[in-house]
């Protein structure tokens, strides 16, 4: 029989555990599991539920990867609630329930710009509440401001330490890319020097699906039932091809691994999400958008066109305003492609970020929010639900989109 215990004090008899532990990818017979430790030494972690036998995993942290491990168990039943045990202890958190193998419904909830701060922890408590099937943390979360690799892996384990952000994500996977702070500066692009040092924490401390491609860059896609969610990496590469007239933002290898997803997806819906705003509408001085690349914008349209992308939705953060706005590709695809902006987690806004912008849908300077994106069945087949919320939970707007090409349902005449 399993003992349960607060995790304060599992924490204390588990003396070598630091941090965690964090649930990553999780599939339909899968599950990753991260973890760190005080020094390097061995865990153990035991999966148990179902009608399965358990399932056990003896890692060992080391201290080239800052005593971080992560656990990669398959094997395991579609639909189906299992716990897990960390040498032995477990914690009324340390559960999680497998991907059902054909699921209409999934509740994603996006987020940037977060701290360790109380603000931040109350939207950690609405997810809870929510119960969202997944996390996605689009940048800034957490803030680092140098490429140091000691003062990144401090402030990545700072973050996952935080009390509210344990107990949700110990059976919430979460995904993730960064943004300009956790990749290492404020505005900055790929030439950016120490970034390998960057990039080095965030695998060790991000338990994602994948990691980039060839040692360069940290994009990754994952799906929850009816979408599939493209996680873009917009610092790794940017500035580092092309020329000054056409500077590259994604980079050849990110576009080619774009390319080859899109065309292979299945799924009704497709999430593009990134730190970075899709569109040109800033503060002041900004450069780091994608309407500072606009080759690279009208290449990101053109692919959508030619992989006959349906059901697409763009989702950003990153500027400390939430918005909704409607980019004009009736021409090129055949509808009105729409992009969700929600930042922050935190509660420090950016009043200049409300630029105008012909597409503009929705705005608000609205603290400690994030977006939630549901799907259900309709009478027209799929639908896909985006709503930006606070941490009280009202729903602050709602934008529907339908899985046909052509076929979205348009609130404020989107």
């Amino acid at each position: 029989m399993i003992a349960t215990v607060p995790l304060s004090l599992v924490l204390s008899m588990l003396a070598s555990l630091d941090a965690g532990p964090v649930l990553g990818d999780l599939t339909s017979d899968s599950v990753r599991v991260w973890v760190r430790t005080v020094e390097p030494t061995h865990v153990r972690i035991k999966v148990q539920g179902g009608e399965d036998s358990d399932r056990s995993m003896q890692l060992e942290t080391t201290a080239a990867r800052d005593n971080t491990v992560i656990a990669s168990i398959s094997g395991l039943s579609p639909a189906t609630r299992y716990t897990y045990t960390i040498d032995g202890q477990h914690d009324a958190d340390w559960w999680f329930v497998t991907q059902p193998v054909n699921s209409d419904t999934c509740l994603i909830a996006f987020g940037s710009c977060a701290n360790e701060e109380a603000g931040s922890s109350t939207v950690w408590k609405r997810m809870l509440a929510q119960q969202i099937s997944a996390l996605v943390l689009l940048g800034d979360t957490p803030y680092i401001d140098t490429t140091d690799l000691k003062t990144q892996r401090a402030r990545y384990r700072a973050f996952a330490m935080v009390p509210a952000f344990a107990q949700l994500v110990a059976h919430t996977p979460v995904y993730s890319t960064w943004d300009d702070h956790d990749f290492g500066r404020n505005d900055t692009d790929g030439n950016l020097p120490g970034k390998e040092n960057s990039r080095q924490a965030f695998g060790e401390y991000r338990p994602n699906p994948s990691i980039g491609e060839a040692d360069q860059g940290i994009y990754t896609k994952f799906r929850q039932g009816p979408v599939e969610v493209f996680l873009l990496d917009t610092r790794w590469f940017a500035r580092t091809q092309g020329d000054t007239e056409a500077p590259a933002l994604l980079g050849d290898q990110q576009w080619k691994w774009l390319e080859r997803s899109l065309r292979a997806s299945t799924a009704p819906f497709k999430v593009l999400a990134c730190g970075m705003v899709f569109n040109d509408a800033v503060r002041p001085g900004k450069t780091d958008c994608w309407g500072v690349y606009p080759k690279e914008y009208d290449r990101l349209i053109d692919l959508l066109a030619r992989t006959h992308t349906t059901g697409a939705m763009l989702v950003s953060g990153d500027v400390h305003w939430s918005r909704v706005i409607g980019h004009d590709t009736k021409r090129q695809l055949g509808y009105t492609l729409v992009e969700c902006v929600t930042s922050p987690i935190h509660e420090h806004l950016i009043k200049a970020a409300d630029a105008p912008h012909p597409g503009l849908v929705f705005s608000i300077g609205e603290p400690n929010s994030f977006l939630v994106v549901e799907t259900a069945k309709s009478s027209d087949g799929h639908v896909l639900i985006a709503q930006l919320v606070n941490a009280k939970g009202s729903v602050l707007h709602e934008h529907r989109v339908l899985a046909t090409q052509s076929n979205v349902k348009r609130e404020a005449g989107l």
